[in-house]
């Protein structure tokens, strides 16, 4: 099965961070009841747009990691996993634009975000991250 196919209501944007900070996406809601896991045939697409050198400097990082929690509010939010995507600013040019995947566990909670990490001075705020359901 090809894991490309998107619906709208499963997709988020956000704004990346200004200098070494992290900006958090809003939540995706995978409509999980307490009583049932998740069993969707389904991936998170994290996808990191191009960054010129400015937004992103040679040997900085974007940092893209995916947390989730039984609330919206994401209270008590767990780390899923890190480092879905990192994208290294490198010679003179910035970093390329890059997608990562995530397949979703069956434990996973009901909502899902992500969280970007800048870890230098560089203003990316200009760009988005995309994060997506895809089946």
């Amino acid at each position: 099965m090809s894991f490309n196919l998107k619906d709208a209501q499963l997709s988020v944007t956000k704004t990346l961070p200004n200098g070494a900070a992290t900006e958090v996406s809003s939540g995706i809601d995978l409509g999980i009841t307490a009583n049932s896991d998740f069993q969707a045939n389904a991936e998170l697409l994290i996808e990191g747009p191009a960054l010129a050198t400015g937004e992103l400097p040679d040997t900085e990082t974007m940092t893209y990691d995916v947390y989730h929690d039984s609330a919206s509010g994401f209270g008590s939010e767990v780390l899923l996993a890190g480092s879905v995507l990192v994208q290294t600013g490198a010679g003179g040019t910035g970093a390329s634009a890059a997608t990562g995947r995530l397949r979703l566990p069956t434990t996973v909670s009901r909502y899902i975000r992500v969280k970007a990490t800048n870890s230098g001075a560089g203003d990316a705020s200009g760009e988005s991250l995309t994060a997506s359901i895809v089946n």
